[in-house]
C-alpha cells in the first residue's frame, strides 16, 4: 500500500473513531445517565461483533440491504414529494455511494475478516472507566480517545521517523501528546494534571495491544490520581 492510500484509509478510520466518540459522548451534553447509556451501546456493538465473528454473510448481507433501503427512501419521498431537480438525485446517490467507499476504506484487513474489534473494546472501556472511576473522569477519556488517539495516528503516518516505546512513533507521540495536553487544557483541565493524564495514556497506548479499550481506562486514572493529591 502506498504513503497515499495508507493516509487516506487512515483518515476514513479516524472519521468514524471521532464519530463513535461523540457518540459515547451523548451523556456528558445531554442529561442522561452515562452508565446505563454506555452499557447500551456496549450491549449492541456486542451484538454487531457477534454477528461479525459467527455469521460474516449476515452482517454483509446487512450492509447491502441498508445502502439499498437508503435508496428505495429517496426514491418514495422523490415520488410523494417531486422535485424538479434530478442533479439533487445524482448528488444523492454520490453521496451514498462515497459514504459506502468510506466504509470500505477505513475496513481494515482484521476487521474485515473478524469484526469490529475496536468499537466493541472501545464501548468496554468506558464502561469499565465509568464502573471504577465514576462519571467525573469520563470527560478526559472522551477527549483522550478523540484527540490523542487520531493526531499521534495521523501524525505517525505523515511523518514517520523512528519508533520509541515499541509501536509508536517518535513524531506521532509527541504530536499526539502535545494536541492532547491543549485539547485537555481547553475543556477545564489544569495544565499540570492534563500532563499526568498524558503521560497515562502514552503508557497506555505503547503498552496495549487494544488502545480503545485501555487509553479511556488511563485517561480516568491519571485524572483519579491528580485528584487524590
Amino acid at each position: 500500500m502506498s504513503k497515499f492510500s495508507e493516509l487516506r484509509a487512515l483518515l476514513a478510520r479516524k472519521i468514524f473513531h471521532v464519530i463513535f466518540v461523540l457518540l459515547l459522548a451523548v451523556p456528558v451534553f445531554a442529561q442522561i445517565p452515562a452508565e446505563p447509556y454506555i452499557a447500551f451501546l456496549a450491549f449492541v456493538s456486542g451484538i454487531v461483533y457477534s454477528i461479525q465473528v459467527k455469521k460474516p454473510y449476515m452482517w454483509e448481507e446487512f450492509r447491502q440491504n441498508f445502502f439499498r433501503t437508503i435508496e428505495e427512501i429517496f426514491d418514495r419521498l422523490e415520488i410523494l414529494l417531486p422535485l424538479d431537480k434530478p442533479e439533487l438525485k445524482t448528488q444523492y446517490q454520490n453521496a451514498v455511494r462515497q459514504l459506502e467507499q468510506l466504509i470500505v476504506t477505513a475496513e481494515r484487513d482484521y476487521e474485515k475478516r473478524h469484526g469490529y474489534l475496536g468499537i466493541l473494546m472501545g464501548a468496554v472501556g468506558f464502561l469499565i472507566t465509568l464502573t471504577i472511576f465514576g462519571s467525573s473522569h469520563i470527560t478526559v477519556s472522551l477527549v483522550s480517545m478523540a484527540v490523542y488517539d487520531a493526531i499521534s495516528a495521523i501524525a505517525g503516518t505523515v511523518f514517520g521517523g523512528k519508533r520509541a516505546l515499541g509501536k509508536l512513533t517518535i513524531w506521532g507521540t509527541f504530536s499526539g501528546a502535545i494536541c492532547n495536553i491543549l485539547a485537555l487544557t481547553a475543556v477545564g483541565v489544569p495544565p499540570l494534571k492534563a500532563t499526568v493524564i498524558t503521560i497515562f495514556v502514552v503508557i497506555a497506548d505503547a503498552l496495549s495491544y487494544e488502545d480503545n479499550l485501555t487509553i479511556p481506562i488511563a485517561a480516568a486514572a491519571g485524572s483519579y490520581l491528580c485528584d487524590l493529591l
